[in-house]
């Protein structure tokens, strides 16, 4: 509880102002003689009195006001506190600060939020797992990038097998089929349920990876884990869009792509540990295992969603019909789909032979790959702040379309740039680029579809990245191995950012402002 005092000398028409309740990021409601209490806002207390006492032979008054307040975002509350504060001292003069989300978030919002951060991070951690330290597994289990010379079988150089590893990336995309699972799950037996069983999966199954004896073993473990960790997000993005109000469900998708990260950060802190040895790579899988019981305690505290609650069931036959049978249903999944398609072409690639990239082409440790990657990806939390209330604020397809062209652009620049050069053009791209569309066009799967369908419909979207992850996979990795050269081969790969851009620009719709019911032609929320 923190509690705020200041005093003023104020006159008739200065007091009325302070007499007046708020309505900004909290909306006070008056419950007695200069006495207000929590309306609505993101607060678990909050209450706020005025002392006034008239000054003699003046028309004017001494006010002493006192503000009472407790924020309602669990675990991360540290991180709105000294803003909050600063706003309340300034007498909250400015309704609607600089950081605040374009609409007001209640407790409940505010609660669901910090826990769904908490699996953010989790979910951050496991999804980047294998992209980080294939390269280093790869050279512990060398003896199996085997081929056919003379009648024989050698070893490959795995430090230049990228045919190979893409094989291997393209593999762990089968787990898109737990992904779809679960996503049908929670539209039938909902989020909360469908949740706790992706968490534990995910964590779980990364961490048996730490005991494998050959590849193959990291692959099935990844397939379980990466498909899990996949539904999860999935999940998130749906609990995000359920529970937050129209004007702030960008910003709230903003706060869970920079708390994932945060979490794709923490491996990359930990990285150097596969340059110790053969085996460190082992320690980063091994780790997952410390995230079941935090996953296991935060999912228990989130509430089912009011939507999912208020949804009247229907055989599952009959809602997957829907896409069939109602056009614009079918053309919004199309069209999403074949989106996500596009743009995994090219960021799948990217981001997974990054490693291999700096590795082979410049000549990168493990030290300095962690450093390269905490360094120029750090500020992405800029990008992603400013692109969440952009996007609320300005609409998606703009944001979306200009943040898009920017990331694309700057990060395939990267991959033929070397020295301090790379650096600088790498924070660009993150900032400018992948930090700024990620919220706007992330925000677009849950939105465009019904209760009884929006899990389900966002699983079939990501079943389409994943197809397009697996022809970026294969086409860069091949071209790189026939090119030498990441930078080439991911040119090519281009084309389907370019694509999304058109698609966003030309047919996408625009959702900013506008309650789901209204996206989607259901009866608005009444409870």
């Amino acid at each position: 509880m923190t509690t705020q005092r200041r005093t003023l000398v104020v006159n008739d028409e200065e007091l009325a102002t302070l007499r007046t309740p708020h309505d900004g990021i909290v909306l006070e409601e008056y419950v007695g003689e200069d006495r207000f209490a929590l309306g609505e806002g993101p607060f678990s207390h909050y209450e706020r009195t005025l002392e006034v006492s008239p000054l003699p032979d003046s028309d004017l008054h001494e006010v002493v006001e006192e503000t009472s307040w407790k924020i309602g975002v669990p675990v991360f509350w540290f991180l709105f506190w000294p803003l909050f504060r600063r706003h309340v001292s300034q007498g909250q003069a400015n309704p609607s600060p600089w950081w605040a989300p374009g609409g007001r978030l209640d407790g409940r919002a505010a609660h669901v939020i910090g826990l769904l951060g908490v699996l953010a991070i989790i979910n951050g951690y496991i999804g980047t797992v294998i992209g980080q330290t294939l390269t280093f597994a790869a050279d512990d289990f060398c003896t199996e990038f085997t081929e056919l010379a003379n009648g024989g079988r050698t070893c490959v150089d795995p430090q230049h097998d990228r045919s190979a590893r893409a094989d291997i990336f393209s593999v762990v995309r089968v787990a898109i089929v737990f992904a779809l699972g679960l996503t049908v799950l929670a539209d039938r037996k909902g989020r909360r349920f469908a949740m706790s069983i992706a968490t534990v999966a995910s964590c779980a199954a990364t961490a048996l990876g730490a005991l494998a004896p050959f590849i193959g073993w990291i692959t099935a473990t990844q397939i379980l884990a990466r498909g899990s960790a996949t539904g999860m997000w999935l999940l998130l993005l749906v609990f995000a869009a359920e529970e937050l109000p129209p004007k702030s469900r960008a910003y709230g998708v903003s706060m869970l792509v920079l708390l994932a990260g945060l979490g794709s950060g923490m491996v990359v802190w930990v990285l150097p540990a596969a340059g110790v040895a053969d085996w460190g790579w082992r320690v980063i899988y091994a780790l997952a295992a410390v995230f079941i019981p935090l996953a296991v305690w935060t999912v228990r505290k989130l509430p089912t969603t009011k939507r999912f609650n208020s949804l009247e069931h229907r055989p599952i036959r009959e809602s997957l019909g829907e896409f069939a049978a109602n056009p614009k249903l079918r053309n919004r999944l199309l069209l999403l789909s074949f989106g996500a398609l596009a743009a995994t072409i090219f960021s799948t690639p990217a981001s997974q032979f990054d490693n291999q990239f700096l590795r082979d082409e410049l000549g990168f440790t493990a030290t300095q790959i962690s450093l390269f990657t905490v360094t120029t990806g750090t500020p992405i939390g800029l990008g992603v702040l400013l692109g969440g209330m952009l996007a609320d604020r300005w609409g998606r397809r703009p944001v979306g379309a200009i943040g898009l062209a920017i990331g694309t652009s700057m990060t395939l620049l990267s991959f033929f740039s070397g020295g301090t050069a790379i650096w600088f053009i790498r924070a660009i791209g993150v900032v400018l680029g992948a930090g700024v569309a990620v919220p706007a066009l992330a925000v677009y799967g849950p939105e465009l579809f019904p209760t009884r369908l929006r899990s389900t419909a966002n699983g079939v979207t990501v079943a389409f990245a994943v197809v397009g992850s697996v022809i970026g996979l294969q086409l860069v990795g091949r071209l790189a191995e026939q090119w030498d050269s990441f930078g080439r081969a991911l040119a090519v790969a281009t084309a389907g950012p370019i694509l999304l851009i058109l698609l966003i620009l030309t047919l996408y719709p625009e959702t900013a402002n506008r309650t789901l019911e209204e996206i989607n032609d259901e009866p608005e929320l009444t409870t």
